[in-house]
């Protein structure tokens, strides 16, 4: 089980440092509805590095649709099969990870889309966040932080709304709650939906600003074949916006902020 854990926490390591990670994030920008000027210039609407042309290209925000319109050469779209006469559709996806990546030197772009807004995620492999990282940091592993839960589906799926930390609101899927006995008390906590056969999680607890990342932390827990949720919390971890100012976090509901400590997974770098 502590080999497990290990190797775990070394993926999620070597996750957070690869070129494309949330620390190679140097911003995150609104696009307005029409035309959205790209490049190094000062008074760009989505500004790049200096190592980027002065205007790289128009982004539109017109029905819902993003595209964007080349000025410069040197620019290649990733993923872009969408065209809309001379400009590449960037939102065609429903994932981020979906859609087309603008590429330019070592800058990275794409479109996002948060309750309705569009945003410019923008990375640079040589980002000072990324090339300063020095690591995780975890609590010794625990199996008493791993707990066999009973989940319990809402009647009706719920969308619950929290705050992000960017001081917008984010809509998750609540599917219904888990129920488990942990340090010698029964708790529960929201759970929201996710990929494959497993639960999410947003949950704070007593080591929140102290021992951990204020805001939080994320867990996702497997749904076993008898339909219990294998609940391990020597697998919490911080979110992206505990590593990039640049990232949106959906923050925990009122629910899911625990009155005791849990004192497994990752932890404070200091």
């Amino acid at each position: 089980y502590e080999q497990e854990i290990l190797a775990w926490q070394q993926q999620v390591e070597t996750d957070l440092r690869a070129p494309d990670s949330w620390l190679a994030l140097i911003g995150l920008e609104r696009l307005n509805v029409g035309e959205n000027t790209v490049g190094s210039a000062a008074n760009s609407d989505v500004p790049l590095p200096a190592s980027v042309p002065a205007q790289i290209g128009i982004i539109t925000v017109q029905d819902n649709v993003v595209t964007m319109r080349i000025t410069s050469p040197g620019v290649k779209i990733d993923k872009a099969d969408a065209v809309i006469g001379e400009s590449y559709v960037l939102n065609k996806g429903h994932h981020d990870g979906e859609m087309p990546l603008v590429n330019i030197g070592t800058v990275t772009f794409f479109a996002i889309e948060r309750e309705g807004d569009f945003y410019a995620r923008i990375r640079d492999t040589n980002s000072a966040t990324r090339a300063n990282f020095t690591g995780r940091k975890w609590f010794p592993i625990n199996p008493d932080y791993r707990v066999q839960a009973t989940f319990t589906p809402h009647a009706a799926k719920r969308v619950v709304e929290v705050e992000t930390s960017k001081g917008t609101i984010s809509k998750q899927q609540n599917l219904g709650y888990v129920e488990f006995d942990l340090l010698g008390e029964r708790r529960r906590l929201e759970a929201f939906e996710t990929t494959g056969k497993r639960l999410w999680f947003i949950f704070k607890d007593a080591t929140s600003g102290k021992q951990t990342y204020g805001a939080g932390r994320f867990l996702y827990a497997p749904i076993l074949s008898d339909g219990t949720v294998d609940l391990d919390f020597n697998k919490a971890y911080h979110p992206p916006c505990a590593f990039s100012e640049y990232a949106m976090c959906p923050f925990p509901p009122p629910e899911n902020a625990l009155r005791f400590p849990v004192e497994a997974g990752e932890q404070y770098n200091r």
